[in-house]
């Protein structure tokens, strides 16, 4: 009868153990599913103002070129990199990728109105010019909120034991954030002897 009662004991035992891990599991899964489509909402939401901003480049471009016949360099530039935009597609890196060329093209656009007093007069360069200025603040606060989802989703990912069950699950770690321009990282020269 003694030997019933600890071979009953021990089958109880491993059912609990069971009970546990299982639940453990479903409930990583779960949270693993949850914060991978945040992540997901959140670079949705991005492609939305940087669609926006896609759809101001055309027009804005247009209103520039008449005052700025020799400044078709910038202009391909930009038309260059809008188009890298549209062609990365869904895919998150190459996305990010192109968006950051596009961030770099359009800095010598917006120096524009410097050399070319008379632009700065035009209603509707002035009009594009402040809403694209506006989305692109939007972009940043996006951005900011997206590399925010994806750093809980990657801290989850990683820790302990969330970490077991993601990768049994098929969820890895996601290197796909927003980073500066690498050209920021560069200290400009100041020069006061002039």
């Amino acid at each position: 009868m003694k030997s019933l009662w600890v071979v009953l004991g021990v089958v109880a035992l491993l059912i609990v153990v069971l009970l546990f891990v299982g639940g453990s599991y479903i409930g990583a899964k779960n949270t693993l599913v949850q914060k991978n489509e945040s992540v997901n909402q959140a670079f949705s939401q991005v492609n939305v103002v940087q669609q926006r901003r896609l759809d101001l480049i055309p027009n804005l471009v247009a209103s520039v070129k008449g005052y700025v016949a020799e400044e078709s360099t910038i202009l391909t530039n930009i038309a260059n990199a809008r188009a890298g935009v549209l062609a990365a597609g869904s895919d998150h890196s190459a996305n990010i990728n192109a968006n950051a060329k596009l961030d770099v093209a359009l800095g010598p656009f917006f120096r524009l109105q410097e050399q070319y007093p008379n632009l700065k007069g035009n209603e509707q360069f002035t009009r594009l010019t402040d809403e694209l200025s506006g989305t692109e603040n939007r972009i940043a606060v996006e951005r900011q909120r997206y590399n925010k989802t994806l750093e809980d989703y990657n801290v989850y990912v990683r820790q302990f034991p969330q970490s077991i069950w993601a990768n049994i699950a098929g969820f890895h770690y996601r290197d796909e954030y927003f980073k500066g321009n690498p050209e920021n990282g560069v200290a400009p020269k100041v020069d006061f002897s002039k």
